[in-house]
């Protein structure tokens, strides 16, 4: 069954979200990372994938241009990782288990969660440390207080959401983890070799995998089955 989950943060704003359930004990909520949303293909898919294996999931828009949604324009990682707070809470009394699968800018949020009450997480090829806003094609704007950033369609980010970016600390938020992790990176991606100095600091149980072939989206043929099932491998 499908259904529609609305969730209201401590600033008044509104979380959209899709649950799909079979009636599982385990949950599988998914985190899109940066730009992204809950239809993205590989969430959608992800939906239909998981029920038919036995799994409730649930994902969700970390902004939205529906009532009270989020705004981008205005959003910080705190943001983000309190979103995901809100949302831990509102389901961990539901499921005997909660599993967090967080892609690209997600994963970054992810690590910055309280993930007390989380059994397992899977990063879906994870975003990198930021070292200047121009890697990401994004300039400060002194007039509006935000970025711009630039590409097919220009558009402003918080101001806060690239600062905390640039200043995460992934020698830490790595050493400190304490919930099982797997990686699964995009083999024709950069992530993996910039993940190479962290990989040896993880203190917790972890696995690293590469799909080969697969771009950061995973849209190649036969990549998105490979990333369900690479996460199926963690999460059972």
């Amino acid at each position: 069954m499908r259904s529609r989950v609305e969730l209201t943060t401590n600033d008044n704003h509104t979380i959209y979200g899709t649950l799909d359930s079979v009636g599982s004990k385990t949950l599988l909520i998914f985190v899109h990372g940066f730009t992204g949303n809950r239809n993205e293909h590989h969430f959608f898919n992800a939906a239909s994938f998981f029920t038919e294996r036995g799994f409730d999931t649930f994902r969700f828009d970390l902004y939205s241009k529906n009532k009270n949604g989020r705004s981008l324009s205005s959003c910080s990682l705190t943001d983000h990782s309190d979103d995901v707070n809100l949302v831990i809470d509102n389901f961990k009394d539901a499921y005997e288990t909660l599993v967090l699968i967080g892609h690209s800018l997600g994963g970054l949020v992810l690590l910055k969660t309280d993930l007390t009450n989380v059994s397992k997480i899977v990063l879906w090829d994870p975003t990198t440390p930021l070292q200047d806003a121009r890697h990401r094609n994004a300039t400060y704007d002194p007039g509006t207080d935000k970025y711009l950033v630039k590409g097919r369609l220009d558009f402003y980010v918080g101001k806060e959401l690239f600062d905390e970016w640039m200043s995460s600390d992934y020698n830490s938020l790595v050493t400190s983890l304490k919930t099982p992790c797997k990686i699964i990176f995009a083999g024709n991606n950069n992530k993996l070799e910039l993940w190479k100095p962290y990989l040896d600091k993880f203190q917790t149980e972890h696995e690293f995998v590469t799909i080969e072939n697969a771009t950061h989206c995973f849209h190649e043929e036969d990549t998105e089955q490979q990333l369900f099932e690479e996460t199926l491998k963690w999460i059972k």
